[in-house]
């Protein structure tokens, strides 16, 4: 018993200094023009919510929300057009893969936003395979927008790695995939790290 007690103080101990890193984590993706900003933070709010990641959309001369959601550390990442009035939001909670909104700008202070399924394609054909829709793993590896409209998502997914494109000013933004490869190209530290915590 008496030897089991410091091992369970110092395991506690180091819980506790893990919880403090994931709490100070902290991402601010600013609009070229400067007037607004995609962010996420960590936070341990105690329990039962322990460690939540509120990820906002938000002018930087205001508190009033675009944008927001509550998610939890894994996998997040915002971009913005060259206009900086549409921006990517993705976040990953769980291996179901990514969820994806377009926070875009109606007229000037007006914004409004909707979700995006890059993989709604290539999750129909999986869904196809002995395999059943179930096991489709989907992750973003990038995102790049290729103009004031046209999004791109370097990404990959059970069938191997594609290049997805979505034209945002579609009503029902159908994406287009071509294929880059068979094989999944898996993200590296830094790219993990750009988008927050990898999981």
């Amino acid at each position: 018993m008496h030897r089991i007690l410091p091992f369970v103080v110092s395991t506690l101990a180091l819980l506790s200094l893990f919880a403090r890193a994931e709490d100070d984590a902290r991402e601010v993706r600013i609009s070229p023009d400067g007037r607004h900003f995609g962010g996420w933070y960590d936070h341990d709010a105690g329990m039962p919510f322990g460690i939540v990641r509120p990820i906002v959309v938000r002018s930087v001369e205001g508190t009033y929300d675009i944008f927001s959601l509550v998610s939890v550390p894994r996998q997040t990442d915002a971009e913005w057009n060259s206009a900086s009035n549409r921006c990517i939001v993705t976040d990953a909670p769980d291996n179901g893969g990514p969820n994806t909104w377009l926070v875009y700008q109606k007229q000037e202070h007006e914004w409004a936003s909707v979700k995006l399924d890059p993989f709604k394609d290539l999750y129909e054909e999986f869904s196809k395979t002995d395999h059943g829709a179930s096991l489709f793993r989907p992750s973003i590896l990038k995102i790049r927008w290729v103009s004031e409209t046209a999004v791109s998502f370097h990404a990959y997914c059970n069938l191997g790695t594609y290049m997805i494109t979505i034209d945002t000013k579609e009503e029902g933004g159908n994406p287009v995939s071509k294929k880059l490869s068979d094989g999944l190209l898996e993200p590296t530290k830094g790219q993990q790290d750009s988008g927050g915590k990898g999981g």
